[in-house]
């Protein structure tokens, strides 16, 4: 017998209390990053004005640089929208993804390999355990 981990799905049933959970996190989350591309912005001009002084090459690559991480920023921020917006539209009783966990699970010889790795959902309500599903 070996334990091996698979992933297991965690879900959230939509309720107003969970509602109004989500939507506060994701309102954090996105000020937070707003927060801190602020700050980068500060950063990015420091190292624009360094890479000038030095050379026409630095300064390209730091453009470069600097294009890409506020990329990077702004898909994560619009990504965030997107799940606040998920979550203030979605009707009281669905199910939405929220994490996903490692659980270990023990397979010996003759198992069915399609069978032990098809998963396990987790249902929560209100912060708590509502339901255990296990997919076939």
């Amino acid at each position: 017998m070996l334990t091996i981990y698979r992933s297991v799905q965690v879900k959230i049933i939509m309720t107003e209390a969970a509602r109004a959970v989500l939507v506060d996190q994701y309102q954090r989350q996105i000020q937070q990053q707003k927060d801190e591309w602020q700050r980068w912005q500060f950063q990015a001009k420091k190292i624009l004005a360094d890479a000038k002084k030095k050379s026409a090459e630095r300064y390209s690559l730091a453009q470069e640089k600097i294009a890409r991480e506020e990329r990077q920023r702004q898909e994560k921020l619009e990504n965030l929208q997107y799940q606040l917006l998920q979550a203030e539209k979605l009707p009281i009783g669905s199910e939405l993804d929220y994490q996903t966990v490692q659980s270990p699970v023990n397979i010996q010889v003759g198992d069915v390999w399609d069978e032990i790795m098809a998963g396990t959902e987790i249902l929560i309500k209100d912060g708590r355990v509502h339901e255990i599903r296990q997919r076939t």
